[in-house]
């Protein structure tokens, strides 16, 4: 049987009821005993790397999780993460940036109910992790309710509903069906060295436009020392340049302060394109960079990872247009 490793992180998987609402307390050894049948599997190690609702991850900590998978992934022919379901897409890009090359699995799980709960999704997506952690899959990838999710393409749809979770602009690695793993996409690794770049930096502003936005919030921005932004912009990149000076400002934040400014869309599925129209044709003139068909998440890591192995406007750009790993359809990177 293969040697799989088991990271906890955390999340609603492991959480329990206090007088204070839901909070993370079961450890990784809990949760094997809680499935039997994962032994049957594999051998499995667990080790506990952090115990928090996933809507209090840092950066700090997606340090901690990579070292952890860089150091099991010598040792062991997979990995098994389970992690809170609110911030999941986030670590799964993050870690797709930092981890690459990687010839074994790398899978990330959770659930919507608390494992302990009769009618809980934990434990089919724990065991079918497990099962995905076996295969002959390469990379980092998310498995939710029998979908097997590229780390970059995942993001999280539903709040509640235990399908939460959606392949964005990107077709399924695979699914779990009555049991069995059938994948359709493995991945072909070109080396044979893993690539570790664990430097990130989290300086990276998200900034959702609205209807009116003032465009006083780049002064903010720029007052905040971030060292990068990424806009969810309107439809195919549309920033608006008629009743204020947002656009302008935009341009100065690049041309002057060399803040790397990245544009995706507010739109779950397509992505962007500032060739189209006048407002993102503007933009592109402005020094603005395209997100592509990017999503948020993968956008997001992508900028803080860049800017944690450069801080050259020019070299930030080329990689936030190079496909690294899945995130960027290859037919338009």
């Amino acid at each position: 049987m293969k040697n799989i490793l088991l990271l906890t992180t955390g999340g609603t998987i492991a959480c329990v009821e206090t007088d204070k609402g839901l909070s993370p307390r079961l450890d990784g050894q809990w949760l094997i005993n809680k499935i039997p049948e994962i032994k049957t599997l594999c051998n499995v190690s667990v080790k506990q790397v952090l115990n928090i609702d996933s809507s209090n991850i840092s950066s700090a900590d997606w340090t901690l999780i990579s070292n952890a998978i860089y150091e099991g992934i010598q040792k062991y022919d997979g990995i098994v993460i389970t992690h809170g379901t609110d911030t999941m897409a986030y670590t799964t890009s993050i870690i797709s940036y930092v981890l690459q090359n990687l010839n074994k699995p790398v899978v990330f799980t959770g659930s919507q109910v608390p494992i302990t709960h009769e009618l809980s999704d934990g434990t089919k997506n724990l065991l079918d992790a497990f099962k995905v952690a076996t295969s002959q899959l390469k990379g980092v990838c998310l498995v939710f309710n029998g979908k097997i999710i590229r780390g970059t393409r995942a993001i999280k749809i539903h709040s509640s509903n235990t399908d939460a979770f959606v392949s964005c602009n990107d077709s399924y690695l695979g699914k779990i069906i009555s049991g069995k793993v059938y994948l359709e996409n493995i991945e072909k690794i070109e080396k044979n060295t893993i690539e570790f770049y664990p430097n990130i930096c989290d300086k990276v502003f998200l900034l959702k436009l609205t209807p009116g936005i003032s465009d006083s919030i780049v002064d903010y921005i720029i007052s905040q020392s971030y060292k990068g932004v990424v806009i969810e912009a309107f439809g195919l990149g549309g920033i608006p340049s008629k009743y204020n000076d947002l656009l302008e400002k935009l341009q100065n934040m690049t041309s002057k302060h060399k803040i790397p400014v990245i544009v995706v869309s507010q739109c779950v599925y397509d992505g962007t394109d500032l060739n189209v129209y006048n407002v993102g044709v503007k933009a592109l003139e402005s020094g603005l960079i395209s997100g592509k068909d990017m999503t948020t998440e993968a956008t997001v890591t992508k900028l803080m990872w860049a800017l944690g192995q450069t801080s050259v406007y020019k070299e930030i750009k080329k990689i936030m247009h190079k496909n690294i790993c899945g995130e960027i359809n290859a037919a338009i990177s």
